[in-house]
């Protein structure tokens, strides 16, 4: 692969990954089946370089071996369970044409009662051959790909669990011919709002539904083991983030309540207007410290003893207060200044 291809390859990997990365922050519960997607096209470009590579340094039948190699890594396990409908605005295209309608849990409840009901497993059929409309065979026969045992409400969905696969189709799986899938469902009301049942759900390369996973899992050893380090890697960064956004908040704190104390000591704070110069600090300490800086002196410059305190030791030849020697010193030296306002100053 020649350097402008290698770059392009690179910038959709990236996207991928990022595209990716975006959605497990936004929410990865809810966006499972997006995530699981962009990561495995992702991995599919990676094989196709590995194969992309091979094949450059072979001379015989190149064609030939990158569609033997490339078709026996699409596809891989045939899954046990599978996501049959998520939560929410569900898509489905038809005749072109996007259409939507609403899924929730309620429904979801109402269809596992319904099978409960049924008595008897669900059939998984091949392109809706079940369906007479649909079936194409010359011999009338509509030969089941696999059963659904059972149906479960999960958080983002309604699941079909305890699925057996014929072994037609779990060779069909395993090959990467078949990949989909295409649950019937039957309305109670023309505004499809409540679900009265499900029909066979079909094996197809074309499902009128968006967004649905794949039927076989990656035979890729490190993908599962890739995706768990991604997820606890998303969960440590999330939870770094929230102590480092603490101990932000917490310095902050700290920040502000010296900058208050040295404003006090300054004799340009008080204490009524502390939590006001707290809280400019806060939003705009350099600001508040460009403000303090041009702000009058408006008590004697020293440490500030809030009311209620015990008085300091005698000092200075036996006198008492909350002043020491350099207090008064800062003092005076302001008050030469012209830099105190009050009675002192006068």
């Amino acid at each position: 692969m020649d350097g402008i291809g290698q770059s392009y390859v690179k910038r959709k990997l990236v996207g991928l990954l990022d595209e990716a990365r975006a959605l497990a922050e936004a929410g990865p519960d809810e966006y499972g089946p997006q995530i699981e997607t962009l990561l495995r096209d992702a991995l599919d470009r990676v094989v196709a370089c590995e194969l992309t590579q091979s094949v450059l340094s072979r001379d015989e039948g190149p064609a030939a071996f990158v569609c033997g190699q490339a078709c026996s890594r699409i596809g891989g396990e045939p899954v046990r369970e599978f996501r049959l409908l998520p939560f929410g605005e569900v898509e489905v295209e038809r005749g072109g044409q996007t259409e939507t309608f609403s899924f929730d849990r309620e429904q979801a409840l109402a269809l596992v009662e319904w099978f409960e009901d049924l008595g008897r497993k669900l059939a998984i059929d091949y392109e809706h051959q079940s369906l007479d409309p649909f079936n194409t065979r010359s011999d009338g026969l509509k030969p089941a790909a696999g059963w659904i045992g059972g149906l479960e409400v999960r958080d983002d969905g309604l699941w079909a669990v305890d699925v057996v696969w014929t072994q037609q189709a779990a060779e069909l799986l395993a090959r990467g011919e078949y990949r989909y899938f295409s649950p019937v469902i039957y309305w109670a009301d023309e505004s499809r709002e409540r679900i009265a049942a499900l029909g066979p759900v079909a094996l197809t390369n074309d499902p009128a539904l968006h967004d649905v996973p794949a039927l076989a899992a990656s035979r890729h050893p490190g993908e599962a083991e890739a995706r768990r380090r991604i997820a606890v890697l998303q969960r440590a960064l999330q939870e770094a983030e929230e102590e480092l956004w603490t101990l932000r908040q917490q310095l902050r704190a700290q920040e502000a309540e010296a900058f208050v104390e040295r404003g006090m000591r300054l004799g340009k704070i008080v204490d009524a207007t502390s939590m006001d110069w707290r809280q400019d600090y806060l939003r705009d300490p350099q600001g508040a410290e460009e403000r303090l800086s041009r702000a009058p002196v408006i008590l004697p410059p020293g440490r500030y003893v809030r009311p209620g305190t015990e008085a300091a030791p005698p000092v200075d030849g036996g006198r008492r207060g909350p002043l020491e020697r350099e207090d008064l010193e800062a003092y005076e030296r302001a008050l030469v200044a012209g830099r105190v306002c009050g009675p002192a100053a006068r």
